[in-house]
């Protein structure tokens, strides 16, 4: 009885969460319109085949329909970057190349959205959405990483993707002005701030026990700084 209990609530959960999925890629057809809203998750609701009010599925409403965009663009590029030529990567304390593709890919899935992406930063911002945010933020630095040959677990696992962080949240917000042709002003201001990571790390290895409390102390503000944490209280 127990496990016809178990197995019950487990396919009642699982069809609740084939729902929420369901609604919230279709939402994603709305955003360019309606924007980031309660308004394009009941769109997506009905697109679904649900009543409108099935929006009440999300309690933090725009903040789940940001935050399951940047989980599913952080799976394909997980799934892109795992197949990328890898030779010349051990050879390189930071492989520059890998990362800026890496980010360049990341920041055109915007694209398609990159009008109403400002409204999605600030969602992002609010203090319910701020541990999500976070985490797929970190996860998307911690894949980057990975993929890119880093396997350190000392101190330097942090900064970097602390720094990686940094790097991709600047780099977004000046895609979101960038008009260039093929985004090659971005690609140009990522190409600029790996290489000064590239520098701070050098710097690091060379006098790691004078650097590296300046270091964990800049990391810490910028982590703060990612996402207007400072602006919280």
């Amino acid at each position: 009885m127990v496990v016809s209990t178990i197995t019950s609530d487990q396919d009642e959960h699982r069809y609740e969460e084939n729902v929420k999925e369901n609604i919230l890629a279709k939402a994603l057809d709305f955003v360019p319109k309606t924007g980031w809203s309660i308004e394009s998750l009941s769109q997506g609701a009905e697109a679904a085949g649900y009543p409108g009010i099935t929006h009440g599925l999300f309690p933090n409403g725009s903040g789940d329909l940001v935050h399951y965009f940047n989980v599913k663009c952080n799976e394909i590029l997980v799934e892109q970057i795992k197949h990328w030529p890898k030779e010349g990567l051990k050879e390189s304390k930071v492989p520059v190349q890998f990362i800026e593709d890496a980010i360049m890919t990341r920041l055109l899935m915007i694209q398609p959205y990159k009008s109403t992406w400002p409204k999605a930063m600030a969602i992002q911002t609010l203090p319910n959405n701020v541990p999500n945010s976070l985490a797929t933020l970190l996860s998307l630095v911690d894949d980057v990483c990975y993929h890119s040959g880093d396997r350190s677990v000392d101190f330097n696992w942090y900064i970097r993707r602390v720094g990686l962080a940094g790097i991709y949240k600047a780099s977004e917000l000046f895609y979101l002005t960038d008009s260039s042709q093929d985004s090659t002003a971005t690609r140009n201001f990522v190409k600029s701030r790996i290489r000064d990571a590239e520098l701070i790390q050098t710097a690091l290895n060379m006098n790691p026990v004078s650097v590296a409390p300046q270091t964990l102390s800049a990391a810490f503000v910028t982590a703060k700084n990612m996402l207007g944490l400072n602006t919280l209280k």
